[in-house]
């Protein structure tokens, strides 16, 4: 079976997708309430102990709200920045690995990892593979660099942050040092950043994308959805070809297979 994936949950409250072949099943970030959490695996098929690792993008809170809960069952990896940053918050992992190296495999999976930019100590995104398909995850980034394009290139999957849209952010109520951190190259990727990556990454092949880390207050789905649309069609792409899903904050996805 090729890689599945479906989102448990995405944006500021908390972060969380479960990735599954039928012989591996890890989740990238736990950033929901460990109840909630499982509630929410349970839903998507998958009990706690099935879980044969947690990938974890970075320190902030949305990403790691379940870790200490989870650890007691499931193995807990991040990178040795990542993993001193979250002891130092009082966090303590009973089941946890650190690694330093860009590449390694759990289970079925071949794991790559790549720097995000992002005002956390190392923030990481994953591209996952195996024998069958590759999906790549990367969400909190002030932008999309080169080294995200080159490794996301051969996916068939890609979830992708489209957390505002500008002119939202701007005219809304965030304070002036709020929106600073948002637009910086260590904050979040606008829709517009996020439909030019798109549209990139499509001209290489890659057919379905998931918008993810949508703001609730300086974004809408349908808005992150038609601003990507309309700027495929303005550069004279086929948008019919490509395949766009909104991850919700508070529902889980259905299941987007590779094949």
């Amino acid at each position: 079976m090729a890689i599945r994936l479906c989102v448990l949950g995405s944006g500021s409250k908390g972060n969380s997708v479960l990735v599954d072949n039928g012989k591996t099943r890890l989740l990238i970030d736990a950033g929901l309430g460990a109840r909630d959490l499982k509630k929410r695996l349970n839903m998507a098929g998958v009990d706690l102990q099935d879980l044969d690792g947690i990938l974890v993008t970075h320190e902030h809170i949305d990403h790691i709200r379940a870790l200490e809960t989870f650890s007691k069952t499931a193995t807990v990896y991040a990178h040795n920045h990542t993993m001193q940053a979250i002891l130092e918050r009082g966090i303590e992992l009973k089941l946890s690995q650190n690694f330093d190296s860009e590449c390694f495999s759990i289970g079925s999976m071949d794991i790559e990892t790549f720097r995000i930019s992002h005002d956390a100590v190392y923030p990481l995104g994953y591209s996952i593979s195996d024998n069958n398909s590759k999906i790549t995850y990367a969400t909190d980034m002030g932008y999309c660099s080169q080294e995200f394009l080159t490794k996301a290139q051969g996916s068939d999957i890609i979830m992708i942050e489209s957390n505002h849209d500008l002119d939202m952010l701007l005219n809304g109520r965030y304070p002036a040092f709020l929106k600073r951190r948002i637009v910086s190259n260590v904050g979040h990727l606008s829709n517009y950043a996020c439909a030019a990556a798109i549209n990139e990454l499509a001209q290489n092949g890659v057919r379905k994308f998931i918008l993810s880390h949508l703001s609730e207050q300086n974004n809408l789905p349908e808005l992150a959805y038609w601003t990507i649309i309309e700027y495929l069609k303005n550069k004279g792409a086929n948008e019919r070809d490509i395949k766009l899903y909104v991850a919700e904050q508070r529902q889980i996805s259905c299941c987007i297979g590779c094949n």
